[in-house]
């Protein structure tokens, strides 16, 4: 009897202080106003992939990561500077353009391409021949490696030095839902944008694994603040009315003074 074996797909998270942030309709996270995060980032796959990322629309670099089989990294920094992911929050007056000019703050995508199989070192299928600086149709991402100061290694990719013009088979970043900022009608909208903060000791090395150009996997996130949050019942915190002790929904009496709740 045989068995298909399903190929799990790389996955990616938010996270502060390494801790995965709740999602909320399926790609919403909330932070506060000069909050630093990282990106968990998981290849379960038997290959090397590489991860790019574009924030508020655009790419962070116009390199990515590479992660080898079975490897996890947390990545705090932008990939050309040593700066950490901040996120930045601010109002601005509630208008139909400023709706629109604040549209991708807060966007995520992050993109996997799988590791590109070479039929032939030096031409492929007519159209490629490699180590010529003028290319044409096919254009393979080669690739620099990262490490932290953890052990951890990973990468970036570089196309600087191909003429062609490299496109995403992702064209824009659509997302299902608005922010709840924008539900509420209010003389002034909070948004928020992630941009550079403090500097970083995470550091990078090389790779030069190639990558296909077309993406094989992608995930989006919205981030938005922490002020526009609808708060959840099971998020109120209880507390005793007697001592002030901040209590458990499941606490029956207080394990501080003992008064019944």
């Amino acid at each position: 009897m045989n068995y298909a074996t399903q190929v799990s797909k790389p996955t990616a998270h938010i996270t502060k202080k390494k801790s995965r942030l709740k999602v909320y309709n399926g790609h919403v996270v909330f932070l506060n106003d000069k909050d630093n995060f990282e990106f968990e980032i998981h290849n379960p796959k038997n290959k090397t992939v590489l991860c790019k990322i574009k924030l508020n629309g655009e790419y962070i670099s116009t390199g990515g990561i590479v992660l080898k089989p079975g490897q996890r990294v947390f990545l705090e920094r932008f990939l050309d500077s040593n700066n950490k992911f901040e996120f930045s929050t601010y109002k601005v007056k509630d208008t139909s353009e400023n709706r629109s000019a604040i549209d991708l703050n807060g966007n995520v995508l992050i993109e996997f391409y799988d590791e590109q199989q070479v039929v032939n070192n030096f031409y492929l299928g007519g159209r490629t021949l490699y180590g010529s600086p003028s290319t044409i149709g096919y254009v393979p991402q080669f690739g620099t490696t990262i490490t932290t100061t953890g052990g951890v290694t990973y990468g970036t990719t570089n196309l600087s030095n191909y003429n062609s013009t490299y496109t995403s088979s992702v064209t824009s970043d659509t997302f299902s839902s608005k922010p709840n900022s924008l539900k509420k009608k209010s003389k002034s909208i909070e948004t928020g944008r992630v941009e550079k903060g403090d500097e970083s000791d995470q550091s990078f090395t090389n790779s030069y694994e190639q990558f296909n150009y077309h993406t094989s996997h992608t995930i989006k996130f919205k981030i938005e603040p922490a002020s526009t949050k609808n708060i959840e019942v099971d998020e109120i915190r209880n507390y005793c009315p007697e001592c002030g002790k901040k209590q458990k929904k499941e606490h029956k009496f207080c394990p501080s003074c003992g008064i019944k709740l």
